[in-house]
């Protein structure tokens, strides 16, 4: 009789764990894709780090042919959500960016520019990665591509930025 105790209640939480699982991957965008669209033009991206001068460092943010914005006021209905922002002013996609540092999800950027606390860093090699979204928080996609950029670096090193990936570059320089 206790194993059986032991086997429902186990049962139950496995079950609980999915039913969990299932509602934020439903409720989750941010790992959809949603490809460009034929009639815009493929956003650029690229990043650069600098060393602030009080604490941590600043993240600049170089997008092309894309308008960083905060979602419209009020709530978005779902096929707002699952499809593109275009601004009709130059044709650009609109959206905003997610900011994620050794893979874990810290905020959303509306701007070019953001103070990153030293506190988000581990001692050596980091990871910053920034991808370019929907305002239903899907990424971009383009070619089959997702739209992303990453920096690795080392505050152990005498070169701070150790490695550059970018899937649409916007052919910025290093700003260090």
């Amino acid at each position: 009789m206790r194993y059986i105790k032991y086997a429902l209640i186990l049962v139950t939480t496995a079950l609980l764990s999915f039913r969990l699982f299932a509602q934020q991957e439903m409720m989750d965008h941010s790992h959809m894709p949603i490809a460009v669209p034929n009639d815009a033009p493929t956003p650029a991206l690229s990043l650069a780090l600098l060393k602030d001068s009080m604490s941590g460092y600043n993240l600049i943010l170089d997008t092309q042919r894309y308008d960083l914005s905060v979602p419209p006021a009020g709530k978005m209905n779902m096929q707002q959500m699952m499809t593109a922002t275009i601004n009709p002013k130059n044709g650009f996609l609109q959206g905003h960016a997610h900011l994620y540092i050794n893979g874990v999800k810290i905020q959303r950027i509306y701007g070019h520019a953001l103070h990153l606390s030293s506190s988000l860093f581990k001692r050596g090699i980091n990871t910053i990665s920034v991808t370019l979204n929907n305002h239903g928080h899907m990424y971009w996609t383009a070619q089959g591509k997702k739209i992303v950029a990453t920096l690795y670096i080392n505050d152990e090193s005498e070169k701070l930025i150790t490695y550059r990936f970018e899937s649409f570059p916007s052919k910025v320089e290093d700003a260090h």
